[in-house]
């Protein structure tokens, strides 16, 4: 998998960020409390957390008022680029789109199924969280 572009919009302590990730290897730094972490950890949570999941309520924005949103765009091999868009809390959605071209997206999956998609394309050994039974919050491994 490789990471194209990551948009954060209302992310605890991110007002809003926009990223285009280069060819090869990217690397984030700063000085502390910039908001490094919490922009991986919205990597991890877009991928790996239902828009529904209480576990977000620590990314909140600490100024109060909207709902956390990430959007990220990746690619899982030549002409196959996904963008995957999650507004968290109660009342907010997801959305998985794909495309050829990195410009044009079609809609694949929405609300639930957005997560059950995401662990077949990644190839990700762990059952899709919710449901009677099922886990809750971020599973603690997805390798």
């Amino acid at each position: 998998m490789k990471i194209r572009r990551l948009v954060v919009k209302d992310f605890a302590t991110i007002r809003e960020s926009d990223i285009e990730f280069g060819a090869g290897l990217n690397v984030l730094y700063g000085p502390n409390d910039l908001g490094k972490s919490t922009l991986a950890d919205a990597i991890r949570l877009a991928l790996l957390l239902p828009h529904t999941s209480s576990h977000i309520e620590d990314y909140v924005p600490w100024a109060g008022g909207q709902n956390p949103r990430v959007e990220l765009t990746f690619e899982t091999e030549a002409q196959r680029i996904w963008r995957v868009r999650k507004e968290f809390r109660k009342g907010g959605a997801s959305s998985l789109e794909e495309s050829k071209n990195g410009v044009d997206f079609d809609e694949v999956e929405r609300a639930r199924k957005v997560d059950g998609k995401l662990r077949d394309l990644l190839r990700w050994g762990i059952p899709e969280p919710g449901g009677s039974g099922g886990s809750k919050g971020l599973p603690t491994s997805f390798l």
